[in-house]
């Protein structure tokens, strides 16, 4: 009954995300303040650094990129580029800035922070930069407001590149004195970690680690009248009960992005004061997985991974840590996506005496204290619902014989032990498919993307050359059709191979006070500027 009464809520918020909007038009009232609770505590201050949700939410209330987003779909809309062209071979797009954009520090915004931002900072070192950029033959920049890309093919999903996570730009001026040709120096610049300089609707006031942020209106942001807030906070609460206690009191405005602990969401979304939603985040697509170190035994032979594969019921994990909240992870690509989800791909099932067999036929015999093998856990640092995750995985894989040592860690721990020093056996995470396979699917298989350091890339050594062929077809591919067949491909082979083990497919709810106006704007709402909410009296 549980699982039941979740699902006809969620399905409840998602009618009432739909119907209720409308009705809330008034007319903004600017001035005040929101603050939002997320854990963990970002670690930086930009997307270049990583894509992690906490350093997302709020990076992207300093950066923007050339274009703005409208409705779950994702139309593009002018943004620091007032239009776009593109040539009928598709291999040309030009895009004229907007005139007189300035950084916040007073400095104007020109073509060559653009052609800066993509050729020395996005293209090397964001985790998307090569799938996003790595077509762009070359950028020219004949006046101060307009913008060339040059094509050495044309792609499906260039303008989709352009969304504030994946293309922030840069202050080219800010990086005088920074080692470009080294990874390290570029993610470690302050203007990127401790200074933020973007052209946003908000600019860095405050950073007390371990207790706030606080974001303060830029008064000369290009679009006039905006932002109607003066201040976004963001409030570090690391844990769950206090983050839900502080939303109910109305110490917290907004809990984005399933912020709050399940079960204090589906008790909170029936007080009158707060509303909750599913709608917001269609362009994101977050799949939970088991990520995998394949570069020694055991877990780079495929029946161990199978076995520990069939030792998870998946539904249990969702009804009864998620609370109802997802559905049974299935492959790279999530069912959601309604172009290029295989629908052929069998479920993963629940047997574990099959796997059980799977162990004994690989050679991991039972010692005479039932442990087959050891391996450690890194269980991602995002709250108790992941914690209970790793018990849970720990419980059954220890039914296997397989003895399982949890690793606890901050998020600038986890991130580097995962992708920094590859010093893992087995961690929980997370990544968002974004709006294109291509931005937000290949980063996790190709080969090429086993590189030490680039976060929520390929940390398991995955190596496959056909996958590797079928993703750079799929990245110039025009034709729907074709492309469709190219991913109903890579994804049956990834599905079988496992590099990673899929749970589920999660289910974001944000939660947020009916003083709120203007949140939810596109499929990525809580990483859109907020230049357009505001607070009620």
């Amino acid at each position: 009954m549980l699982t039941i009464r979740v699902r006809r809520l969620a399905a409840a918020l998602a009618v009432a995300a739909a119907t209720a909007l409308p009705a809330l038009a008034q007319t903004p009232a600017k001035g005040g303040s929101l603050t939002y609770t997320y854990h963990p505590e970002p670690t930086a201050m930009s997307t270049i650094a990583t894509t992690a949700v906490p350093l997302a939410l709020v990076a992207t209330k300093i950066y923007e990129s050339l274009l703005q987003w409208e409705g779950a779909g994702m139309t593009p809309v002018p943004g620091l580029a007032e239009s776009w062209t593109r040539a009928e071979d598709g291999k040309t797009w030009t895009f004229k800035l907007r005139p007189g954009v300035t950084w916040h520090d007073g400095q104007p915004f020109t073509s060559e922070d653009v052609k800066f931002s993509i050729e020395s900072i996005i293209r090397p070192y964001h985790s998307r930069g090569r799938a996003l950029f790595g077509d762009v033959e070359s950028i020219e920049t004949p006046d101060a407001t307009t913008v060339v890309f040059r094509m050495k093919a044309p792609v499906p999903y260039f303008l989709k590149a352009f969304q504030p996570t994946e293309a922030p730009m840069m202050p080219r001026h800010r990086f005088a004195g920074v080692d470009l040709a080294q990874a390290a120096a570029v993610r470690q610049a302050e203007v990127l970690t401790k200074s933020p300089v973007g052209t946003g609707p908000f600019r860095l006031k405050e950073w007390q680690r371990g207790s706030h942020i606080i974001l303060e209106r830029n008064p000369t942001y290009w679009r006039e009248g905006r932002p109607y807030l003066d201040q976004v906070i963001l409030r570090v609460l690391p844990d769950g009960a206090a983050r839900a206690i502080a939303m109910e009191k109305g110490e917290v405005d907004l809990a984005p992005q399933s912020a709050l602990p399940e079960a204090e969401i589906q008790r909170l979304s029936k007080l009158p004061a707060l509303e909750a939603s599913m709608a917001g985040a269609e362009a994101l697509g977050p799949n939970m997985w088991l990520e995998l170190n394949l570069r020694e035994a055991p877990l780079n032979d495929l029946r161990v991974r199978q076995a520990m594969s069939m030792a998870l019921d998946r539904q249990r994990i969702i009804d009864v840590i998620w609370y109802g909240y997802g559905k049974p992870g299935i492959g790279p690509i999530v069912s959601a996506d309604p172009t290029y989800f295989n629908k052929a791909l069998k479920p993963y099932v629940y047997d574990p005496r099959r796997a059980n067999a799977l162990l004994d036929e690989a050679g991991y015999k039972r010692g005479a204290d039932g442990v087959r093998f050891r391996m450690t856990q890194h269980v991602l640092p995002y709250g108790e619902a992941w914690t209970r995750l790793g018990e849970y995985v720990k419980q059954e894989f220890g039914k296997l014989g397989i003895a399982v040592d949890t690793k606890s860690a901050d998020l600038a721990g986890w991130l580097k032990a995962v992708y920094g020093d590859w010093a893992f056996q087995m961690t929980s995470t997370f990544q968002h498919n974004y709006a294109d396979p291509t931005i937000g699917v290949e980063r996790s298989y190709l080969s090429a993307n086993i590189k030490p350091g680039a976060a929520f890339m390929n940390s398991m050594a995955y190596k496959n050359p056909r996958v590797d062929e079928l993703f750079a077809l799929a990245a110039r591919e025009l034709d729907p059709a074709k492309r469709k067949v190219q991913f109903d491909e890579v994804q049956q082979i990834i599905h079988d191979e496992m590099p990673v083990l899929y749970l589920m497919e999660m289910q974001y709810v944000h939660l947020w006070n009916r003083r709120v106006n203007g949140l939810i704007t596109n499929g990525i709402s809580m990483y859109s500027g907020w230049d357009g909410v505001w607070k009620s009296r």
